[in-house]
């Protein structure tokens, strides 16, 4: 396998239309380093192969019940040669061609091991979904080190960004860090916890933008952040979780972002979806805990 500078690590599964312009954008950046992109593919029935083949640099399939978001992750790190491991979803799209430049660019200075990029919701996004991004995705750029560590739970609901999504480290990282194989969920927070603790610093870099947003259903929606919940218990056992005016300010600002934007139609839904999704977290976070 020839070395590369940067590997773009990318894990598929019935990934159209979204992973087309994904492998596009990557492809597109203004760059002068060797960059790959490397995919793991488990089980895609929509034609996502045979456009992932034609972009890859690397391709490895592996059968759908062996995915995990922890050790599928550190698969494709294995089948990496890149000194930097992008990590990328599929759905995740580069907003313009300085993203990996931006994302990497803080991993020159020897204390920081590790970026995250800044989440924007796509066009047409539901509002609740807007919001969501532009409030846990900040414009401003933001460090953490191991004293970010302390409160495990304040830690993991302040830091909604460190996402995997679009995250970028050193290999050297990775190889002492790993990610997690009895993590289910929530494995780039379990991650990042554990490299800070290590000595690596983080940062959080917004001008590294992807689009990205979810269109959940009511019943999609309890799901995932039920699971949320579970991992969250799993994962941040230290500190305080009860974050009441947290959740109120952040309740209040979403409903003065929908009357502001000319969403005033959508409050009544947004009082039903934000319920769902406190309901489902914490029933979550209970059952975590009992496991």
């Amino acid at each position: 396998m020839s070395s590369a500078d940067v590997s773009v690590l990318l894990l598929t599964k019935n990934g159209l239309p979204d992973v087309r312009r994904v492998f596009e954008r990557v492809r597109a950046q203004s760059t002068d380093r060797d960059v790959e992109i490397v995919v793991v593919d488990s089980g895609s029935t929509d034609g996502t192969t045979s456009v992932a083949e034609t972009y890859a640099d690397v391709f490895v399939e592996i059968p759908p019940e062996d995915f995990h978001h922890g050790r599928t992750r550190n698969l494709a790190a294995e089948q990496a040669s890149g000194d930097v491991l992008v990590y990328l979803t599929q759905d995740a799209v580069p907003a313009d061609d300085e993203w990996l430049a931006r994302l990497t660019a803080p991993l020159a200075d020897p204390d920081v091991g590790i970026t995250y990029g800044r989440q924007v919701a796509k066009d047409g996004a539901k509002p609740m979904e807007q919001f969501f991004y532009s409030y846990f995705y900040p414009e401003e750029e933001r460090t953490l080190d191991h004293t970010a560590t302390r409160d495990e739970r304040r830690f993991y609901l302040e830091h909604i960004y460190i996402s995997d999504v679009c995250a970028a480290m050193e290999r050297g990282v990775w190889k002492s860090v790993r990610f997690e194989d009895d993590v289910a969920m929530s494995e780039d927070k379990d991650f990042a916890l554990r490299a800070l603790r290590a000595g690596h610093g983080i940062v959080y870099e917004p001008s590294a933008v992807v689009r990205h947003s979810h269109d959940y259903s009511l019943r999609s929606l309890f799901v995932r952040r039920f699971k949320d919940g579970a991992a969250f218990a799993r994962i941040a056992s230290t500190g305080d979780d009860t974050f009441l005016s947290d959740g109120i300010d952040y309740l209040l600002a979403e409903l003065r972002f929908l009357v502001d934007e000319g969403y005033a139609a959508w409050l009544p839904y947004a009082l039903l979806y934000d319920a769902i999704y406190y309901v489902a977290f914490q029933f979550g976070k209970a059952v975590g805990r009992l496991s």
